[in-house]
């Protein structure tokens, strides 16, 4: 079983890498094809962050004032709110990974440097996922599109996963973060989760989405409770993103089975 039956025919061009923790199995699917990031390039940034709270002490308590002009539409919730406020880089991350703020990041792209970012990438074997630019400054012509690949989203989420995303206690910190994103999550099928108290979730996910019009992405690490645990990056872009969605959900409700 493959994902070239689903894939193949399916509109629009697809990405797919994932890699079973415990045996390293992987699936893949034209994973090394360039796509415009979205939101998934949020990654990077909130490893930066954390690199330097580890590597240089930074504090994540240290406070960015926000003014009018750094105030970006869509997704988010600081567009909205009064500009001359300060907030921390705890909070703009959390922002950033939750409810993917476009201008939290923004702020934190401007506090941590483009070049900062793609370094620590680079350093981490990451090579065909790049920054660009700021979220929402300018048009988003092709040369100018921040980029990813399905392979080096994977990649990163195996070494936030396995602790090896800077330090343990970081990767750690950062995994945390991502089971609260508020997104859908289409690289599993989410089982309901049990209410009562003292049953585990059946499924647990740290992930980050990424959308535009053209284009659908989830990035993450899942942990079932029956032992499989993977990290998987699926990218989508050429067709509208109600036509792309579905087929992600798909690829995600497929990858347990392929995995094992």
């Amino acid at each position: 079983m493959t994902l070239t039956p689903l894939l193949d025919n399916a509109p629009g061009n697809y990405g797919v890498f994932a890699v079973n923790l415990r045996t390293m199995k992987t699936v893949a699917y034209h994973e090394k094809d360039v796509f415009p990031s979205a939101s998934t390039i949020k990654i990077p940034i909130m490893i930066e962050l954390y690199r330097r709270v580890e590597e240089e002490n930074l504090s994540l308590d240290a406070m960015v004032t926000m003014r009018a002009e750094d105030q970006v539409d869509g997704s988010g919730v600081l567009f909205d709110l009064t500009p001359g406020h300060a907030y921390s880089l705890r909070d703009l991350n959390t922002l950033m990974i939750t409810v993917s703020d476009n201008t939290a990041t923004n702020l934190l792209i401007d506090f941590l440097g483009v070049d900062a970012i793609n370094s620590t990438m680079r350093r981490l074997g990451i090579h065909d996922t790049e920054l660009v630019r700021r979220l929402q400054r300018v048009p988003t012509e092709r040369a100018s599109v921040n980029r990813a690949t399905a392979y080096d989203m994977a990649q990163l989420m195996v070494r936030l996963a396995q602790g090896e995303a800077i330090s343990l206690a970081v990767s750690n910190r950062m995994i945390e973060v991502m089971k609260r994103c508020q997104a859908p999550v289409s690289i599993t099928t989410v089982a309901p989760q049990q209410s009562y108290t003292g049953q585990p979730p059946t499924v647990t996910v740290a992930h980050k989405t990424g959308s535009l019009s053209d284009a659908c992405h989830d990035v993450g690490v899942v942990y079932m409770s029956d032992g499989l645990s993977y990290a998987a990056a699926l990218m989508s872009q050429g067709a509208p993103y109600d036509k792309l969605a579905p087929i992600l959900r798909r690829v995600g409700r497929a990858l347990p089975a392929l995995l094992r």
